[in-house]
């Protein structure tokens, strides 16, 4: 079972990594943007990551948790912890920086009007993702480590 719960938290956990890396690749570029083109691009193409990647990413997390209930008294045990830790931590950025941004954002597509500070409120956004990025870039580190290192204590016993 363990090791059924530990491939479908890595894939959780990957797609997770894989949506906040598209957002650090489109930075740099979308920072340049005038508000002409940010906008229609920010009110229309992360439709879905909004609806599928909280259910993605929440799922990894309890798997994590289930996986370190699993393996506690193990060496991996740490590595695993740390993992879901890093991501809840990554929800905390997300939450702190990039909700209230978006927010802000959907005002927009009521109102149909930038308002003067939008260069802030798009800074917020694409920082914050990158932040968060960055606490899923490590969990995920640590989550391929715990296994590995479990794997690795396995084949030790064997």
């Amino acid at each position: 079972m363990l090791s059924k719960v530990r491939f479908f938290a890595i894939v959780l956990a990957a797609l997770t990594l894989g949506m906040r890396f598209a957002h650090v690749m489109e930075a740099a570029p979308k920072l340049h943007w005038e508000a002409e083109l940010y906008f229609p691009v920010q009110t229309s193409l992360y439709k879905y990551f909004g609806i599928i990647g909280p259910i993605v990413q929440i799922s990894s997390i309890l798997l994590i948790f289930i996986i370190a209930y699993l393996s506690k008294g193990t060496k991996s045990f740490r590595y695993t912890i740390l993992s879901g830790f890093s991501f809840i931590f990554s929800l905390g950025v997300w939450f702190l920086f990039v909700a209230p941004a978006a927010s802000r954002i959907k005002e927009w597509t009521v109102t149909h009007t930038i308002p003067e500070h939008w260069n802030s409120i798009r800074s917020a956004w694409q920082f914050g993702q990158v932040g968060a990025f960055s606490f899923d870039f490590i969990a995920f580190c640590l989550l391929v480590s715990s296994i590995l290192i479990s794997q690795k204590d396995y084949m030790q016993k064997s």
